[in-house]
């Protein structure tokens, strides 16, 4: 004859059910929270923003711009020549900051010089992707909002004056061009002895 359970046997029965479910959900959630919780969000983040193949990515890789890539970085402006867009930039290499007194490089990257520091970097910035080829004879509007003075010749490009050594590194928005001087624009004159 089978044995038949009580009322409140039936009820002990699914009360412990319950319990040995409600320990097994507790003990598994912050196992689960833990893994669902992302532990490199600012990387993540960033690596979102800043494009591999990008005028940023290219320039932080390559160790002839180490001092640009942290002037960049200290003006915010990565992130812009790190995603969309078509840019082209005359970019200053290390040698080319190092041409500048220290103490200038230094007060430039202050963070109460933020601003000047863009003012400078975004004069080595045309909007749009500008190889050698399509560069004229002329002023050229940078995203200062100044304009830059081009000398071309068959043989060499000039910008402010000042050669450009290396043309036409392509980034997937836009193009590299490189400068040995930083170029800086009539608005930051006399800024901690800058002269145009």
């Amino acid at each position: 004859m089978t044995p038949t359970l009580e009322p409140h046997h039936i009820m002990k029965t699914r009360h412990l059910k319950h319990a040995i479910i409600a320990i097994t959900i507790a003990a598994s959630t912050p196992a689960l929270v833990a893994e669902e919780t992302p532990t490199e969000t600012p990387k993540a983040v960033e690596n979102e923003m800043v494009q591999p193949g990008s005028l940023t990515a290219i320039i932080s890789d390559s160790a002839t711009f180490s001092t640009l890539s942290k002037a960049l970085k200290a003006a915010g402006l990565d992130m812009v020549l790190g995603n969309k867009g078509e840019f082209t930039i005359f970019a200053p290499t290390d040698e080319a900051f190092g041409k500048l007194d220290a103490e200038v490089l230094t007060k430039l990257m202050l963070p109460e010089n933020k601003e000047k520091l863009r003012s400078l970097l975004l004069y080595h910035v045309v909007a749009g992707r500008m190889m050698a080829a399509d560069l004229q004879e002329g002023d050229l509007k940078t995203m200062n909002g100044e304009k830059i003075k081009l000398d071309v010749k068959s043989d060499e490009i000039e910008v402010d004056g000042e050669k450009v050594f290396s043309s036409d590194v392509p980034a997937n928005n836009g193009v590299m061009h490189s400068l040995g001087v930083v170029l800086v624009p009539k608005g930051l004159d006399g800024f901690a002895g800058l002269d145009k």
